[in-house]
């Protein structure tokens, strides 16, 4: 199968082309034809080896932890999908930008009918990270407040229409020139990136005196979060809240730009960059 590997960590130009064998499933699992993958700073984190100590890479080694597609084998033991139906999934171990991609049941769910496979592939790593900082263990809600710093990030704009659909105060920054993309997502509350004793005094006067609920910072390129969620177990709640966000109008991934697999390396020249606004997603 075609693909897109690399045989050490290191800049973007590690991306090449690369026949592979086709992944076969095993118990619990499913083989997933890839349409589209999504693309995250995670994948240059440990494109670049910064993320050993939570990502297990063996060269070559295939980039992409998000997808959408449509089902093509099912391993033994798959009762919830059909083959030719067509989902998004969560890889934990990467695989993503291939022809064909294999990963748990339970990290697979009907993709929602209004959206793209572009669309849909871009949802699942950072929405299930941001879904379990702002709905996992301690939930948000309408009378919390959230901070989302960085927020035209891909990660970022996903976080605040979550929160922003659970009736949250959200409060925001972002870089010069991505205002109007932020605003497009909701109401929203600016700070002051270049002023944060003030940032912190209208924070904690609008969480009367107290930290605020959800505090998301993805202005840099740390991944800490999305690593953490790759470790944890199935995301089945997630995955449904996540759907039926979509499916209600108040989630939907906003794509900065689609470009075909064998732009990997510009999108990661991109990704890296801090500058895009939405998610990026490659074609296949």
């Amino acid at each position: 199968m075609k693909a897109i590997a690399i045989e050490g960590f290191g800049e973007p130009e590690q991306l090449l082309k690369r026949g592979l064998p086709r992944p076969e499933p095993r118990d619990d699992e499913l083989l997933i034809h890839v349409v589209a993958a999504g693309v995250s700073r995670l994948d240059a984190t440990v494109r670049r080896g910064e993320a050993r100590d939570s990502i297990e890479v063996a060269f070559p080694w295939v980039p992409g932890f998000e997808v959408a597609g449509v089902v093509e084998q099912l391993g033994p033991g798959c009762r919830r999908f059909r083959v030719g139906e067509r989902v998004w999934a969560l890889l934990p171990a990467g695989g993503g930008y291939a022809q064909f991609a294999v990963t748990k049941e339970r990290f697979v769910a009907p993709m929602p009918a209004s959206l793209l496979f572009e669309e849909a592939a871009t949802l699942p790593l950072d929405g299930f990270a941001a879904w379990r900082v702002l709905l996992g263990d301690r939930p948000v809600g309408d009378a919390s407040t959230v901070v989302v710093r960085g927020a035209s990030s891909g990660a970022g704009h996903l976080a605040v229409q979550i929160a922003l659909a659970t009736g949250a105060r959200v409060f925001v920054d972002a870089p010069d020139g991505h205002r109007e993309f932020v605003e497009q997502l909701g109401r929203v509350e600016w700070l002051d990136a270049t002023d944060e004793p003030a940032a912190e005094r209208r924070i904690d006067a609008s969480a009367s005196g107290t930290c605020a609920d959800g505090w998301i910072d993805l202005s840099g390129g740390a991944r800490s979060e999305q690593a953490t969620g790759l470790r944890s177990g199935g995301p089945h709640d997630a995955v449904a809240r996540l759907s039926a966000m979509v499916e209600q109008r108040r989630l939907r991934p906003r794509l900065f730009k689609i470009l075909n697999i064998g732009k990997a390396v510009e999108t990661h020249h991109a990704v890296e960059s801090l500058s895009t606004r939405g998610k990026l997603a490659l074609t296949l």
